[in-house]
């Protein structure tokens, strides 16, 4: 942290020990993210994921511009939920499982630390030898707010 500027050396040096970390809980699956009528949650409300995934506020800026685009384009409101939530319940599902696995590697035991810490910078050469496209999927997600939205049935 050499250089860096603002309070933080200052802060770390006030802490009366040594900082440690916690384990993380996995949140249940919310089976449905809207009543039908007019109530829906989105983010962490519906999908919380770990904080070592660091895609909470992201995933939350995609679930608002995906939900604008089916509020515009559908009929109405119980089907811009159904459409919202069809449209994103696979991608944060998938993202909510890397944070899982993320996380885990993170509170592992000191067998499990080690093996992290040897395959860990295999991996990231590998992602930085691919250009990062390994982790576009997660990364490089574009919506297009101009996309006309399909709506699907209820």
């Amino acid at each position: 942290m050499s250089g860096d500027v603002g309070p933080a050396h200052d802060i770390i040096d006030a802490a009366p020990g040594p900082m440690v970390g916690w384990a993380t809980y996995d949140l249940p699956v919310v089976k449905r993210w809207h009543n039908h009528r007019n109530q829906i949650i989105i983010g962490d409300a519906a999908h919380a994921t770990a904080p070592s995934a660091g895609q909470g506020a992201s995933m939350s800026v995609e679930d608002a511009v995906v939900l604008a685009q089916c509020l515009r384009d559908c009929p109405d409101i119980p089907t811009a939920f159904t459409t919202f939530e069809s449209l994103r319940r696979r991608r944060v599902e998938k993202i909510v499982r890397h944070g899982h696995r993320s996380a885990n590697s993170k509170a592992a035991g000191p067998v499990g630390r080690l093996l992290r810490d040897l395959f860990l910078p295999i991996v990231f050469r590998q992602a930085a030898k691919d250009g990062g496209r390994s982790m576009m999927w997660l990364q490089g997600h574009h919506i297009d707010f101009d996309q006309t939205i399909q709506p699907v049935a209820r």
